[in-house]
């Protein structure tokens, strides 16, 4: 398998900026396996990428089912090789007061963003070629209040944390941990949110994102692939001594 294209492993990558990866990484010479709970996108998505010429295959997988996850890990193995690139970016949001969050809200939000996370990277190191990168999508919201995505936000900040501990853990086999934070992005979750926001304030969806998204100083929110080509740097040798990091993809959102 040395001699083929690197392998790369993407979750939540039927849509939005879980595609904008698979295509980006595809397009730099990755083989590469998207992993989604949505089986009809989940196909479509790698039907398009096979359409472009890119080398594509899809798993189907619920996340929150963590048990799950060794058996799939140990099937892609099987049947493409050792990867060498994971990109842990699935995730939920819910958008709620922070009084009004429930217990389930709260575990919903958990298993899908941190401890998901956190298993994949214990169920794939085995299978990750010294060497390779494992890119984890966190947020801006981990270091910043987000009254109406409490729940989100805790879990943003702790994938920070796994990425640190991981970035150490896995330093002898020069495996390379980092994150990246998205801010305001144009993809679906976006959307939801200024739904829901609306929902909750009795306004637009157009004037609660507006209120929520404030000031970029760069003029403009982020495409998908914005965030992608900044996971397919930090996952190139190009970033070969940068781990343990996290890197803010925001327009300057963070310093206004």
């Amino acid at each position: 398998m040395c001699s083929e294209k690197k392998l790369a492993v993407i979750t939540g990558a039927a849509q939005g900026l879980g595609y904008a990866i698979a295509e980006d990484l595809a397009a730099s010479g990755h083989r590469v396996v998207l992993l989604d709970r949505n089986p009809d996108k989940l196909l479509a998505a790698v039907e398009t990428l096979r359409s472009k010429g890119h080398t594509a295959d899809g798993k189907q997988i619920d996340l929150a089912e963590t048990d799950a996850i060794q058996g799939l890990l140990s099937q892609i193995v099987q049947e493409h090789g050792a990867f060498h690139v994971l990109v842990n970016n699935a995730g939920v949001n819910i958008v709620k007061p922070m009084d009004q969050v429930t217990s389930s809200d709260w575990d919903l939000v958990m298993n899908i963003n941190l401890k998901a996370v956190f298993f994949m990277i214990q169920a794939a190191a085995p299978f990750l070629h010294d060497g390779g990168s494992i890119v984890n999508i966190a947020s801006v919201a981990a270091n910043s209040p987000r009254p109406l995505s409490a729940a989100y936000a805790a879990s943003k900040a702790g994938v920070l944390s796994v990425t640190k501990t991981a970035s150490i853990v896995l330093a002898p086999r020069r495996i390379r941990v980092n994150a990246v934070c998205p801010g305001a992005m144009e993809t679906e979750l976006l959307a939801k949110m200024a739904d829901d926001m609306s929902a909750l304030f009795g306004q637009s969806s157009e004037r609660s994102l507006q209120n929520y998204i404030g000031n970029i100083p760069l003029g403009r929110i982020s495409s998908a692939h914005d965030v992608a080509k900044t996971v397919s740097f930090l996952a190139s040798d190009a970033a070969a001594y940068i781990t343990g990091q996290s890197v803010n993809v925001c327009g300057g959102w963070t310093v206004t």
